[in-house]
């Protein structure tokens, strides 16, 4: 396993995370399978196209930013049913424009491993500090931003 395919996977983690604060748990499983299939097919189709990572990382890091300072849209695209399955596609975009050596299959086990690794540390960090955080928007938020970043810096 290359370098390249845990970097292109850390995304999934960091936004795993954020999403185990906000998202219910029986939509936990099939976003962790759709996080390794969209990588995997982000890699299977990958291609050489540096912008388009570009994209997604402002996608993401305004998304944080919306949540940060609670604008009307966030709290409308919280309120919408599925919105978080439209993330895993998103953050394909990095495997896509990135061709990589890597197997497809080598890439959604990897992606997979990191989105239930970020789901569930989210969900032990979320039991223990429920209590003592009256909204968890804003470490989602910083979540979101961290992987816009991540996805940024890689592009």
């Amino acid at each position: 396993m290359s370098m390249h395919l845990l970097w292109t996977s850390a995304d999934s983690l960091i936004v795993a995370f954020a999403l185990a604060f906000i998202v219910p748990q029986w939509h936990v499983l099939p976003l962790i399978l759709m996080f390794g299939a969209c990588d995997a097919l982000g890699s299977a189709l990958g291609v050489t196209m540096p912008v388009a990572g570009g994209l997604a990382a402002i996608l993401l890091i305004a998304c944080g930013a919306s949540l940060v300072v609670r604008h009307p849209i966030a709290q409308r695209l919280l309120n919408a049913p599925g919105w978080f399955y439209v993330l895993p596609p998103l953050l394909a975009i990095d495997n896509l424009v990135s061709h990589t050596p890597d197997a497809p299959a080598v890439a959604a086990l990897s992606s997979a491993i990191m989105a239930g690794l970020g789901f569930a540390c989210g969900s032990v960090v979320s039991r223990g500090w429920r209590a003592g955080l009256r909204d968890v928007r804003p470490l989602a938020a910083a979540c979101l931003i961290a992987a816009g970043s991540l996805l940024a810096y890689g592009a």
